[in-house]
This record gives structure tokens, C-alpha cells and sequence, in this order.
């Protein structure tokens, strides 16, 4: 596929991680049960609160792309290339820091450990949200790839420089 076919595709990879991560914000914030809230309930409300925050700079660069399309290639697009993989990057982090890591889970664990059937859904949706941007976060990567592949590829053949359109 070209650098142009990728874009599109890469936005619409890019949405359905925002959309992911807000399901598990909803899961986070929106979900909690009722009743006093164990402490890791407001660290993962920060932690989810946070990457809804990073991915809007990633979605602000697909708009970007989106309106780079059908020009020639330039710096910008390279530029907000690397915006969105910093994007993906915060995000994974994220998810491997504060979700999936084993201290993560036994804090989650424990939270809700005694609390009754509401709490324990509440976790596993949490889970299943994880789940969820994990599969996401690695499709929209491996799109993301392919697309840095056709940008170095156009960039070696038609020598794309700051400040300049390259040649097409």
C-alpha cells in the first residue's frame, strides 16, 4: 500500500484507540461503584484521565495528515508522524505501567478484594477495557510502521528536506 493509502487507514487506527481508551475511562471513572473508593481507584482515574490527554495530540496530527494528503510529501508530515508514535508509545507505557504489570493487578486485586460482586465487575471491566486498547494500541502500531516504512522510502528516493516539498 502507499504512503497516501496508509493515512486513512492510520486515522481510522488512530480513533478507535481514543475510542478504546475512553471505554476504559468510562470503565475507570464513570463505572466505580458507589461507596468509599480504595486509593487505586483515583490512580487509575489520574492514569486513564492522563492518556485521554496524550492521545489528542496524536488525533490533532491524523487531522494534520488528513489535510497533507494529495500534496506532495513534506516535513510536516514526518513531523506529525512522530507526534501520534509518541502518542503510541505514552499509551503503551501506560498500559504495561499502571494496568498490566503484576504489581498493577495485585493493587487491583486488593482494591476490590472483600467489596462484593459490584466491585469485582468493576475490575473486570477494567480488564476487559485493557484488553481492549491492547489490541487496539497494537494494530493502529503495526499501521504506524508501515507508514514510517513508505515515509523513509519516499524520503531516500526523492530526498525530503526541512523546509522544502521534496520532488514527486
Amino acid at each position: 500500500m502507499t504512503l497516501r493509502g496508509e493515512f486513512p487507514v492510520l486515522a481510522r487506527k488512530f480513533r478507535q484507540l481514543a475510542a478504546a481508551w475512553r471505554a476504559l475511562e468510562v470503565s475507570v471513572v464513570e463505572d466505580l461503584p458507589s461507596g468509599e473508593r480504595p486509593a487505586a481507584s483515583d490512580r487509575l482515574a489520574e492514569v486513564v484521565t492522563d492518556g485521554t490527554a496524550d492521545l489528542q495530540p496524536a488525533l490533532r496530527a491524523m487531522d494534520a495528515i488528513s489535510m497533507e494528503i494529495g500534496r506532495p510529501i513534506s516535513i510536516e508530515i514526518a513531523d506529525s508522524l512522530h507526534a501520534a508514535a509518541l502518542a503510541l508509545l505514552r499509551t503503551q507505557r501506560r498500559l504495561d505501567d499502571e494496568f498490566r504489570c503484576h504489581r498493577a493487578a495485585t493493587e487491583l486485586a486488593r482494591a476490590v478484594q472483600g467489596r462484593g460482586p459490584r466491585w469485582i465487575g468493576w475490575a473486570r471491566s477494567i480488564r476487559s477495557g485493557v484488553d481492549g486498547c491492547v489490541d487496539s494500541l497494537r494494530s493502529t502500531e503495526n499501521t504506524m510502521l508501515r507508514c514510517w516504512r513508505e515515509t523513509a522510502e519516499l524520503a531516500m528516493r526523492f530526498g525530503i528536506e526541512e523546509g522544502s516539498e521534496g520532488r514527486r
